[in-house]
């Protein structure tokens, strides 16, 4: 679906609550190529594939695939995406091992039950993590704060992991958040049994809510698609921690 010119949200509709909880990834049709930012769950990339097909362009058309960080529901379709079209992947450093294969995630406190719709989501992930893992992938180019790929800017938000980054697209005032704020279940800046670091998420808020955006892409729920970085800075006035 197109939630602003050139972007579109790729939200399967057979995505199953336990294929980590609404996950979403976004294509970015700059005029120079695709951009695939995260992967689903899927190892086949099927739904990503479908979308791509469904806006009149081809695996070849991808020219870069980027992580918002590396949790298991956002990296299914990487290898795949990878075979097809060649494209390079980016993530940032800290997360790049984890991709690779070469290191585990790091998991948060299992005790956080917050919010609890997504706790059944977490502790089957990890129940079942030694049978879904993804398939592993060298990251091509480290990324971080400042970087650009085609019109997107890098945004370094750590909290929900060390590495994590979101896509801001100036000229379509479009962000694409992925785990940093998120709309399922709720509108939150994450998942709080889910962040690694919660006074970071914080900070990372802030740092959103000073962008002038109009569409937020998040990585689990619906996309916002007008008056985004009021929604941010009402969070941060209301302090919700």
């Amino acid at each position: 679906m197109e939630i602003a010119p050139g972007v579109y949200d790729v939200a399967p509709p057979k995505r199953g609550y336990l294929k980590a909880g609404f996950s979403k990834a976004v294509i970015v049709d700059d005029g120079d190529g695709l951009i695939v930012i995260d992967t689903l769950y899927d190892a086949d990339a099927g739904d990503i594939l479908d979308e791509i097909k469904r806006i009149g362009k081809t695996p070849a058309d991808i020219k870069h695939i980027v992580l918002t960080h590396a949790h298991r529901g956002h990296l299914g379709g990487l290898a795949t995406l990878k075979r097809l079209s060649g494209a390079p992947t980016y993530a940032h450093p800290w997360e790049a091992d984890i991709i690779s294969g070469d290191r585990g995630r790091q998991e948060p406190s299992f005790f956080v039950l917050t919010p609890i719709q997504t706790y059944p989501i977490i502790f089957f992930g990890r129940l079942t993590a030694a049978f879904t893992k993804h398939e592993p992938l060298a990251v091509d180019h480290m990324i971080g704060d400042g970087d650009k790929i085609g019109p997107l800017q890098v945004v370094h938000t750590p909290g929900h992991t060390p590495g994590h980054l979101v896509l801001y697209w100036p000229e379509r005032r479009v962000l694409i958040t992925g785990d940093a704020f998120v709309t399922w279940p709720m509108h939150c800046y994450g998942w709080p049994n889910s962040m690694l670091n919660h006074k970071q998420s914080w900070e990372s808020l802030i740092k959103m809510a000073e962008l002038d955006a109009e569409v937020l892409s998040p990585g689990h729920g619906d996309s916002i698609r007008q008056n985004g970085a009021a929604v941010l800075r009402n969070m941060v006035a209301r302090g919700k921690r």
